[in-house]
């Protein structure tokens, strides 16, 4: 096996190792024997243990008692991402739902002026700025809920989908963040008119691109 100069062998097996999780080659509930990726890799048995204990660290292998380092189901599939997004969804609604009842006064310059960044970037027509922007608007708007239970799950749901979101996840996510910008600027003009019925309608708007963006 080739490696890149100043790479470590435990880095790459770690990378061999996640590779072969990512493409389905190694399958949840899979055990990850060490004489096995010794041999495939052509690594001796030290390094492929300290990536084994990397990828557990991040989520792709967890320890049973009685099998050992196994193959974990962490990767998002297209079903699991569509489930989340709208748990996400839900809880946008709700801060919206909190800044209506509590009328509290909505920061539309602070969105527009990320909005205007976004724009002014050079790789703008790059899907993963928008990607990120879309995280950005999430947790801003969470922030009104004043609960971080809430800003975490958010957190961990743009950050899974980098990590463990398989090929197409990852395109669906990003190609859908691109066609919601236009939404999340609406969005902010009717949140500085209090149209909150219309904020609602286009969280909706949001989500449903992401699905399709998917079946199209």
């Amino acid at each position: 096996m080739t490696t890149k100069r100043k790479e470590t062998r435990e880095s790459v097996c770690y990378r061999e190792i996640k590779k072969k999780i990512r493409n389905g080659e190694l399958k949840p509930g899979d055990r990850l024997i060490e004489n096995t990726l010794s041999q495939q890799l052509e690594i001796s048995r030290t390094p492929i243990r300290k990536a084994i204990g990397m990828l557990a660290a991040d989520g792709y292998i967890e320890y049973n008692d009685f099998r050992g380092a196994i193959v974990k189901d962490s990767i998002i599939n297209k079903e699991r991402y569509f489930e989340m997004t709208e748990i996400l969804g839900l809880f946008l609604k709700q801060a919206i739902h909190k800044i209506r009842t509590k009328k509290i006064t909505f920061n539309k310059l602070e969105m527009t002026n990320k909005l205007a960044e976004i724009k002014n970037q050079e790789n703008q027509e790059h899907p993963s700025v928008y990607f990120d922007y879309e995280k950005w608007f999430a947790q801003n708007l969470l922030t009104y809920l004043r609960n971080k239970y809430y800003l975490k799950i958010s957190e961990d749901f743009f950050n899974n989908i980098k990590e463990f979101g398989d090929e197409e996840v990852i395109k669906i996510a990003q190609n859908a963040s691109v066609k919601t910008i236009d939404n999340i600027q609406n969005f902010v003009d009717a949140m500085d008119v209090h149209d909150y019925d219309k904020c609602l309608n286009l969280i909706d708007d949001l989500i449903d691109a992401h699905v399709l963006v998917a079946y199209r």
